[in-house]
């Protein structure tokens, strides 16, 4: 009985196997399956279609006037798919096409983005777009192929790979010590001007926790500038502002040149985990591969280093 439905995608391959084989046992071994699966399928088509397609004997198969413009449909099904195939196969082996990765602002400008200018030289067919965000971001919901995130990366559809530990240590310029009161301990702060990143919890008190040698203390300080970015706070420092609380990849390039210089030897703030998430698939495509293969290494060796000095 003849439908209105679309023919099966699986007959029609049967179909376009046995067309070109000429019987059911050749289509059925092109296939793969059994002899009875490959006459099951056609049966379908000419029960689908309402007409006879082949004509059986004990020998050969010939193709009715309707089954030869049908295999003429049938093969081109075939020729598409084997595109598809070849098409999505290039794409997931292919080391270029779009890339989106988010990061922290101050992460971003000072670790990554060298990274990916240097990954971009070596692959100048990847096009990498990289969002800078301070929030916490679902790559899934938001469509991501990588973030970096800290702290918190604990989800089941996610793959986090740990890339180190940032710590915040005390730096200030050379100009703005050699006029400050002393400072030996952190006692000394409530003396100095501050610059104080104001992403920190809020509290009734602004203030630093500092360690040293597993000896903690909270110490009120007074701002003279606060902001939620590293970038302005180091410029701040340089520019001989106060003190600032600063991951040593943010003053590192500053360390370097004598624009600023560690005080408060041993003392540090928070220490907290720094890993690169992605939602899990298997298999990567291969640019996806090589993105994780180049800047893993790298950023685990930047984040492990010792500050410079000048």
């Amino acid at each position: 009985m003849k439908t209105n439905h679309p023919p099966s995608p699986d007959a029609l391959l049967a179909f376009d196997a046995l067309a070109r084989h000429g019987s059911f046992t050749a289509a059925a071994d092109s296939l793969g399956c059994a002899k009875s699966r490959v006459s099951q399928l056609v049966k379908q088509l000419e029960l689908e279609l309402g007409t006879v397609l082949v004509l059986r004997n004990t020998r050969r198969v010939a193709l009715t006037e309707a089954g030869q413009r049908l295999a003429i449909h049938a093969r081109q099904l075939r020729e598409m798919l084997d595109r598809v195939r070849g098409d999505v196969g290039n794409v997931q082996d292919c080391v270029e096409g779009p890339l989106v990765i988010s990061s922290a602002s101050a992460f971003a400008q000072f670790l990554l983005v060298p990274i990916l200018s240097e990954l971009s030289n070596q692959y100048p067919g990847l096009e990498m777009q990289l969002q800078v965000e301070n929030r916490l971001q679902d790559p899934v919901a938001e469509g991501l192929d990588f973030c970096v995130r800290t702290r918190n990366v604990y989800d089941d559809g996610l793959v986090a790979k740990p890339l180190g530990f940032m710590r915040e240590t005390v730096y200030a310029s050379p100009g703005y010590l050699a006029q400050a009161p002393r400072l030996e301990h952190p006692e000394d702060l409530c003396l100095h001007r501050v610059l104080y990143d104001s992403s920190k919890a809020p509290s009734e008190t602004v203030e630093w926790a500092l360690e040293k040698d597993g000896v903690y203390v909270r110490m009120p300080v007074r701002p003279v500038l606060s902001c939620n970015q590293y970038s302005p706070l180091v410029s701040g420092a340089v520019a001989g502002c106060g003190l600032a609380l600063l991951p040593h990849y943010v003053a590192n390039s500053f360390l370097a040149t004598g624009q600023l210089v560690p005080v408060l030897p041993g003392w540090s703030h928070d220490c907290w985990p720094a890993f690169l998430v992605y939602p899990y698939r298997h298999p990567l495509p291969r640019k996806n591969e090589v993105f994780i293969q180049h800047v893993v290494p790298r950023l685990r060796a930047l984040l492990a280093a010792e500050p410079q000095t000048a």
